[in-house]
């Protein structure tokens, strides 16, 4: 554990040329990547541009009355007037409040430590993912603090590099870097990404502007509970950096045929080690509670800290920022949260520009990886030892969908940013090896879509035949608010139910298993708004909602039955004005999953 800086007196405010007094913005807080006893304090302050001192403090009640813990740091403009605090020696599978102080105080929030594994407690947690700036103030997530949640999984593109907003505060898009990005290219880069993180979690105007007032946009997510982070590809550009592990020679997010040496990276060198790479982490990390830090700018050097890969036969993942970990959540369930941005092979791409078709032999190839071999065995051996250690369900975070997804008149859905697309043979080796070890309830969330869908799993034998992974199931949620959704202006089951059947008959022309979780073993009490046969017809309609801007909320009670439910609201337009509809989310789907069941 890091070490922290604990109370001083008020000369410490004198250092920085600050007194205790001194009028301070807080642009939010957020805590983080909790363990039983500890977890990451974060807040951006700054007083009219100069860094603060800011002294955090820790309760057991929303009052402060009784302080546990206190801590102080300061807010440096490297790092963009954020501030990360370690707090340690908590109480596990306990609820804490905390807040900063510098002069005046900031917001409040809430975060609980893990139970540990011999505690049988119930479990209830959040997903999703996908805050496109078009959409602020993102009122899907409004309200989400009366779930009382234990923790919620930001699964990734947390910020879109994109132009937002309407004219005069229009948003510009971010410049794009490559391999062979300058210091000076990056410095830039790194200014306009902060602004669009600050943007996503400040109060928003009715013109899109950053507003001290108004309405609120990631800022009562980030307040109600605490996080557990992932990257994606947004964070990263979207462009040239989106596979860590792709080659240096290869200067471009894809591999055409023409660099088919390239589709499996045998080079030494990767995306992730240069510097334009190692900028765009440091924006994501420095607005997110995480362990890992980059520090420094891209003028002066870049340096990891925090938790890094130990692979040492490994150059691809060995000495990188190691943003993926589990942490056991009492008796009945293990969080996993993958990396599956940082170290994956490049993209495919056909001759011609874009993406290689789905159906790309290239797809298969065996020396191409997802993970990482270290961060894959790690993976498979978290599996295998929660199974021995009886912890019931094992939730996989990971960014990038792996479901089979068919495809409608021609087009295929399933684009080569998928495992299924581009990244074939890990994925089936990942899911065998679940199958033939008897790996129980193993359930991979997903966002990145921009819809909400859950199916099975398919995979094969390696006998010649295929089969579902025995009580598995994947399931993608969201957006919190990005496009897609709001192409569907008709909110009706009807609507989606025609979308849903162009889907199914794709996948079941393609031999793939279609949407839904009809025969799940344990599959109880199905519910699908405007579907009152829900529960005895169990139809893929019943597991979908495209048009929708939502989040999932799981729920392991003390017996071990899982309970799913999707919550959201309608979809609306971009740069609408930027003024949140009224309509709270709402129950959207929901189903159980009664442990044991064969």
């Amino acid at each position: 554990m890091r070490p922290f800086r604990t109370l001083f007196a008020a000369a410490a405010f004198a250092l920085l040329g600050g007194a205790a007094e001194a009028a301070v913005s807080f642009d939010g807080v957020a805590a983080g990547d909790m363990t039983e006893h500890d977890a990451v304090l974060w807040t951006r302050c700054n007083d009219d541009g100069a860094p603060v001192w800011a002294v955090a403090r820790i309760a057991t009640d929303p009052a402060f009355r009784n302080i546990v813990w206190s801590g102080a740091g300061s807010t440096v403009p490297d790092n963009d007037f954020t501030l990360k605090l370690y707090p340690s020696g908590l109480k596990s599978g306990t609820a804490y409040f905390y807040r900063f102080e510098a002069g005046g105080k900031s917001a409040s929030g809430r975060f609980k430590t893990a139970p540990a594994a011999s505690q049988n407690v119930p479990v209830t947690f959040g997903i999703s993912g996908d805050a496109d700036g078009r959409f602020r103030p993102y009122p899907s997530i409004a309200g989400i603090a009366r779930h009382n949640l234990d923790f919620f999984v930001f699964n990734g593109d947390t910020m879109y590099e994109t132009e937002s907003g309407v004219a005069p505060t229009i948003s510009r898009r971010v410049p794009n870097l490559t391999p062979a990005s300058t210091a000076e290219d990056a410095r830039r880069a790194l200014a306009a990404y902060n602004v669009k993180y600050l943007e996503n979690i400040s109060g928003v105007s009715a013109t899109g502007a950053i507003a001290s007032s108004g309405q609120p946009g990631l800022r009562p997510l980030f307040e109600a509970t605490g996080h557990y982070t992932l990257l994606d590809n947004h964070e990263l550009g979207n462009s040239s950096l989106q596979a860590g592990g792709a080659p240096v020679a290869l200067n471009a997010a894809r591999s055409t045929p023409a660099t088919e040496t390239f589709d499996a990276n045998a080079t030494g060198t990767f995306h992730n080690r240069t510097l334009g790479f190692l900028t765009l982490e440091k924006s994501f990390f420095n607005y997110h509670p995480t362990r890992v830090d980059i520090l420094g700018t891209p003028v002066s050097g870049l340096s990891i800290s925090g938790p890094k890969v130990e692979a040492p036969n490994d150059p691809r993942l060995h000495g990188a920022a190691k943003n993926y970990f589990a942490q056991r959540w009492g008796r009945q369930a293990i969080y996993i949260q993958t990396d599956d941005r940082s170290f994956r092979d490049a993209r495919l791409g056909a001759a011609t520009g874009g993406d290689a078709p789905a159906s790309d032999p290239r797809g298969d190839n065996p020396a191409r990886t997802m993970l990482g071999a270290a961060q894959l065995a790690w993976l498979k051996e978290t599996l295998l030892a929660a199974q021995k250690s009886g912890a019931t369900w094992k939730f996989v975070a990971i960014s990038t969908p792996m479901d089979m997804t068919g495809e409608v008149k021609g087009v295929a859905w399933q684009d080569q940013k998928s495992w299924y697309g581009g990244y074939r043979a890990e994925r089936n080796a990942l899911l065998k090896f679940i199958a033939d070890n008897k790996i129980e309830h193993v359930v991979f969330m997903a966002t990145d879509d921009h819809t909400t869908r859950v199916n099975r799993l398919r995979y094969e034998t390696g006998d010649g035949t295929k089969a579902l992974v025995p009580g598995a199931f994947h399931m993608v949620t969201g957006p919190i608010g990005a496009s897609g959704p709001d192409k569907l202006t008709t909110h009706d089951l009807d609507t989606i139910a025609a979308m849903t059947a162009l889907r199914t008959a794709s996948q079941a022309a393609l031999g793939q298993p279609v949407d839904g979780l009809a025969g799940l073993p344990g599959l109880m009490h199905v519910w699908r708004e405007f579907d009152p046969a829900a529960d005895a017809k169990r139809q893929p309609v019943d597991f979908i909602s495209p048009d929708t801007f939502s989040y999932a909320v799981l729920a392991v009670d003390r017996v071990g039955t899982l309970t799913v439910t999707v919550y959201g609201i309608a979809s609306y337009q971009p740069n609408k004005g930027f003024v949140a509809p009224a309509e709270p989310a709402r129950r959207i789907l929901s189903f159980q999953v009664r442990a044991g069941a064969r």
